[in-house]
């Protein structure tokens, strides 16, 4: 069957009309052949390099330029110079001869008489202070470790405690008579305690007891007019030692220096709540402050004041009852 090619191109009719695969006229049909196969061509086999035959390379170096050929590059040793020059000696000092060991000496121990305690060689106290020796070498190591965890937590916790103690130190207590007036720094200071009820309207209770302290402050002087700062603490405290804080609920002192007069008394009112055993007994202990304000000082001289003051909180008026 014939069947028209893919481009569409219908068979030749005629002499030439063949199928679509089959051979061409010049051909022959019968294309086996029957005979002896040809030998195959024999392949050489890789050339392989033979020594002292190679080319030489090509290339030509450029640089470093080469050195002429008559040049002799060869290096030889400097020759040895003979000279009597000895090797110059060090500065260290002579090591002295070591003494001759000398045998040591026999000695004829005789018995102790009776009575008489026995004597020791000069061997056995040798022996003795050989012996002593680690041990004393062991219980100077062991003290020194002991010397060096002392000062290792010590000396940080005393110099901490002297650090507290500086910036908090003991307090200077003056004792104020019942009834009179404390002076300290120019300024004089008296305190009244009396009971009151509870301020807040809440009914009474038995275990609590409500004081109004007043403490009235006088300047003596324009020194004491420029320490007019409120206290820096006030407290009560029983013969115990047990303390009640206050509450300040009125200051009458200006806030500006001018307006304090000298000799003008001025009113602090506070109130504080103690046990009803201690209420007529407790004692009201007064820090002033060293607060200074001085007229028309500058905020660097204030400064510079605050640093170079020598002067501490540390004087407490203690007023009895």
């Amino acid at each position: 069957m014939t069947e028209t090619p893919m481009d569409g191109t219908p068979p030749r009719n005629g002499p030439d009309a063949r199928d679509w695969f089959a051979p061409p006229a010049e051909q022959p049909s019968d294309i086996t052949y029957s005979g002896a196969l040809p030998r195959p061509m024999p392949t050489a086999p890789p050339s392989v390099p033979i020594p002292g035959k190679l080319k030489p390379p090509s290339d030509v170096r450029v640089w470093p330029p080469l050195e002429p050929e008559e040049e002799d590059r060869s290096t030889q040793p400097f020759p040895a110079l003979r000279t009597n020059r000895k090797p110059p000696q060090l500065n260290t000092p002579p090591t002295p001869p070591a003494p001759p060991a000398q045998p040591p000496a026999e000695t004829t121990a005789e018995p102790p008489a009776r009575g008489e305690p026995a004597q020791v060689t000069s061997t056995q106290t040798t022996s003795t202070q050989v012996a002593s020796t680690p041990a004393r070498r062991t219980g100077l190591l062991v003290g020194g470790a002991v010397l060096s965890v002392v000062l290792a937590v010590g000396a940080p916790t005393v110099f901490g405690y002297q650090a507290y103690k500086y910036g908090r130190p003991d307090d200077v207590v003056q004792v104020v008579p019942p009834g009179q007036a404390g002076v300290w720094q120019h300024v004089s200071w008296r305190v009244t305690v009396e009971k009151i009820k509870d301020p807040t309207g809440k009914p009474e209770r038995s275990d609590r007891q409500w004081l109004r302290i007043v403490a009235t402050r006088t300047a003596l002087d324009a020194e004491g007019a420029i320490r007019h700062g409120q206290p820096a603490e006030v407290k009560l405290t029983d013969h115990a030692g047990r303390t009640w804080q206050v509450e300040m609920v009125n200051n009458e002192t200006p806030p500006d220096t001018k307006d304090n007069k000298i000799g003008t008394p001025y009113r602090l009112e506070m109130m504080g709540v103690v046990p009803p055993s201690v209420a007529d007994e407790v004692e009201v202990a007064l820090r002033p402050s060293s607060y200074r304000d001085v007229p028309g000082q500058s905020a660097e001289d204030f400064v510079k004041a605050a640093f170079t003051s020598t002067e501490r909180d540390d004087h407490v008026l203690r007023f009895r009852r």
